[in-house]
Parts: C-alpha cells; structure tokens; sequence
C-alpha cells in the first residue's frame, strides 16, 4: 500500500491547540541591551493606523495645513475593508431616511468609489447601506491620502511609545523591514483599532464588558459559483441556510455553529458572494495567542460552512474567490477617555455641546459566548436573533408591542470621547473611542469611524499648529464649524436631552 503524501495526511479532529507553549529551559526573558533609535521622520501630526478612521485623521489633519505621517502595517490601506472583506458600509441618513446625519470625508471616499462604479446604493433613493468593491476601495483610499499631500510609511507595526513626565508622547517607535525607527510629531492620533499607542503609552484601557470577553471576530470570505437563481427557486436563503448550519456539529471543535451568517452580492458579479460565515467566541484579538487562534480556527471553520453549503440548491458548483487577509476584529482595547459613552445615550439621541460626529448603526452584540446576536435600533426595538436563525422582536423603550416608533434621527458622539486620559497630545479614532461595551456595538462600524477621523485629524492639525500640541486646548466650538464648512450636518445640541442621558 503506498505512504499517504504529505498532502493527504489527515488533520486531526477537533483540532489541536496549535500555539507555542510555555518555555520549558527556565528562561523567562531576556534583557535587551540599549541602544540608540533613529529617528525616521517628523511631523506635526502622525497617525498610527491606515484603516478607514486613521485615512480621514491623515487626509483631514494635511488637508489642513498640517505636515502628516499616515503608518500601516498592511500593504494599503482601508482596513477591516480592505484586509478583512467588509464590503458593507452603512447609511449616512436618518433611520426614515428623511435626514442626512453623516457627510464630510466619508461621503468623499463613497464618491470617489461612485466614479470608479465600485459601489451599489440600497434603501429609498440610495440613502440606506452601501455594497462596495473592496479591491477599488484600497485605489480610492490611495488617492485622497497621496492626493492630500500625506507621508505615508507602509509595512511598519507600532512596537512602542516614548512618553514625557507630563504625559506627552514624545515619539512613537515602529518596526519594518528596515529595523526599529521612531516618528516624532507634536500631535499622535492612535487609530491601530486596539488603541495599541494608548496602551503602550501608559493610558488607562478597557478591554471589552464587564466581565472582560469580547465581541468576537469574523474571518469574511468570498465565494463564486453561485446561482442566486435557482437558490431563491428553491427557497434557499440566509435563514434556511442558518438553520441547516446549526443542525450539525462543527468538525473543527465539535460545538455548534456560532456565528449569524450574512452576506452581500459582489458590486461585480451577481454570482458571487460576500459571507461573513465564521465566528471565533472566547477570544480577545489585542492578544497575540488569541489572535493566531482565531485565524487558524475561522479557516477550518469557513472550510466546514463550504462543505455544507454545496448541499444546497444553487451552491453546489460554488468555488472560494478569495479569503480576508486578516479576520474582522469587532472589540479589543477601548481607551478611558475624557468621557464614555453609554448605550442609553446613543439610544436615547443625546446631542452632546462637544458633538463631532453622528451615526444610525444600530446597538449590535455578537454574543462573546457562542451563538445569537441583539440589535437595538434607535426606533425603539430590539431583535434577537438565535443560533437556529429564530428571531424574537420586543420593545427596549418599555413601549407595547406596536406602538409608535420613536423618531430620533441619529446619536451623538462628542469630542471629549476621543481624548484619552493620561495623555496631553494624542487623539483616537475608530473602534477604540470611550464607549461602553455595549456603545461600542453601535459605534464600531467603518461609517462611524471614518467620521471620527475626520473630525480627529481636524483636531490634530489645530492642536499642532495653534496649541502647541495640547489636544484640550482645541475649541470644540470651533472644530464644530469646521467639520461643517467640510460638509458634516452636524445637529445643534439639545441640553434636555444629554440631561436625560445624563
């Protein structure tokens, strides 16, 4: 009988813990002798993170007169866009679609995806979600970010800070192919997602709820082959898919299936497929064993989801496209700022004297745990949906079933979120805001993080070249008309209503 080639050999299941163990010599740590680090360039304004929040930091900060450094670690930019497959990105109006809440630099990249016909409108008019073509997305991010004058430094992972006695990040010190370098800038704006220059710098975080777990992440992939068709034919669709999904036993880890499967058609092909089909609960990804855990499981559990969809009318000659170069991370690290949101807030449509940015994306757990996720939406229901695909609907207002939806056009974040304590001259943007876990499920979307780097970078510019760096020298009244002459439709602050999410 002929030896089984190494491509044959089976993969035990459930799988192995595949990460390093703890070392067995008794040698715990090293000491690393001193040395000098080259300063590899200055600015007044560096953002660490080249997502969708840290490109409209860099682009709003240049844009206004300052000197910028943008740092990513991947190839491009974009982020969870662009390494992870997002290809959804939410409204910029009001849940009745009547007012426009979100505009500025993040309506600009939609457009820019608009001329490239790189991206499908949904809703009345075009004014709910949009499908976006991931691949376009890294062209048009190259071209506001190159177009506005940015330094731009790829391939390079912030490995640490130097902070002053008085609480400043004097420099943040990266790692690339050419070794270790520093960034010196009289303003930083930490948009790495986990807050990882906050964290390195001494700044007080916190790492998802109460009880520490996290939203776990989704590794999206893309599939072809598909005939939309005959699936819809068949009365195969999300659901039945689901439910069939959650019947079985995972072979990778033998539980159920945990995640909530959606999806969206490709901007190109109507054959194709976007899926968010993974879910790795029990991890936080700040952490690096976490983090390699989730990667490896989402592939084997993405391969266990192909398996079973080919079963399926409309599936059965399905082929994968392409996998995310990363696994969507939801929560990690969230700074303790000048001031945290809360649920009832966003809910409640708190319009804050410092506002900066505004949002509709619903209130949105993935259970840490396992299976289900809950929505609250501003209209005042709240949707749970069960590992099975069961969906229960109440009221999260204390209102009856049935009665009148409220009418609050969007929430509200302000300024002082995005000011870490501790620290004099850094600002964040993107996920890692000051928000509570459940906030957090609301404002972590790219929609919302691209407004905080707007409004981010605006601030940055001003606080490096009028205040000497001090980011609570900024005028929040003054960056509000900015953000407006820019094309945010800021809301006027209503001081009944933060009394009431007070």
């Amino acid at each position: 009988m002929p030896a089984e080639t190494p491509n044959t050999l089976p993969v035990p299941m459930p799988l192995p813990d595949f990460r390093p163990v703890a070392p067995s010599s008794g040698v715990r740590s090293f000491t690393e002798p001193a040395r000098e680090i080259p300063v590899i360039a200055e600015a007044d304004v560096a953002v660490l993170g080249g997502g969708p929040a840290g490109v409209m930091a860099a682009v709003a900060a240049a844009r206004n007169g300052a000197r910028v450094v943008l740092v990513e670690r991947h190839a491009y930019f974009g982020g969870m866009a662009c390494a992870a497959n997002v290809n959804i990105w939410h409204q910029l109006w009001s849940p009745d679609y009547q007012t426009k809440v979100i505009g500025g630099l993040p309506e600009e990249i939609l457009l820019r995806l608009e001329t490239l016909g790189a991206v499908r409108k949904h809703g009345p008019d075009g004014r709910g979600h949009y499908v976006i073509c991931t691949e376009s997305a890294k062209l048009a991010f190259d071209d506001m970010v190159v177009g506005s004058g940015v330094r731009i430094l790829l391939h390079a992972w912030l490995a640490g800070a130097v902070r002053s006695e008085n609480g400043a990040v004097e420099a943040a010190i990266v790692e690339s192919k050419s070794g270790r370098g520093a960034i010196r800038a009289k303003v930083f704006v930490d948009a790495t997602g986990d807050a990882d220059l906050c964290a390195r710098a001494g700044a007080p975080t916190t790492t998802g709820g109460a009880n520490g777990k996290c939203q776990p992440p989704t590794l999206c992939f893309r599939i072809g082959g598909v005939d939309q068709e005959k699936a819809k034919a068949a009365g195969v669709n999300n659901g039945v898919i689901q439910r069939e999904l959650f019947a079985h036993v995972m072979d990778y880890n033998g539980g159920k299936y945990p995640t909530f499967l959606w999806g969206a058609q490709s901007v190109w092909r109507p054959d194709e497929l976007m899926l968010a089909g993974t879910r790795v609960p029990g991890v936080v990804c700040s952490k690096t064993d976490d983090f390699t855990r989730a990667e490896v499981e989402a592939r084997y559990q993405m391969r266990w989801v192909l398996k079973h969809l080919k079963q399926f009318a409309g599936y059965e000659k399905l082929y994968l496209v392409d996998v995310g170069a990363q696994i969507g991370v939801r929560e990690t690290r969230r700074i303790q700022g000048e001031y945290e949101i809360t649920e009832r807030e966003l809910l409640e449509g708190v319009r804050f004297e410092d506002t900066i940015a505004q949002g509709v994306y619903p209130v949105d757990i993935h259970n840490p745990d396992g299976p289900g996720i809950l929505f609250r939406h501003l209209d005042g229901v709240e949707r749970e949906v069960a590992g099975d695909g069961s969906v229960s609907n109440r009221r999260w207002d204390g209102q009856i079933d049935g009665a009148p939806k409220r009418a609050t056009p969007c929430y509200s974040v302000p300024y002082r979120s995005l000011i870490p304590r501790g620290l004099t001259n850094v600002l964040v943007a993107g996920r890692c805001v000051a928000a509570t876990h459940e906030a957090a499920g609301a404002l972590r979307v790219m929609i919302n993080a691209m407004s905080f780097g707007h409004a981010a970078g605006l601030a940055a510019a001003a606080a490096s070249t009028r205040h000497d760096g001090s980011v609570r020298a900024v005028d929040p009244s003054e960056l509000r008309k900015q953000l407006k002459r820019e094309g945010v439709p800021l809301l006027n602050p209503t001081p009944k209503l933060e009394a009431v999410g007070a």
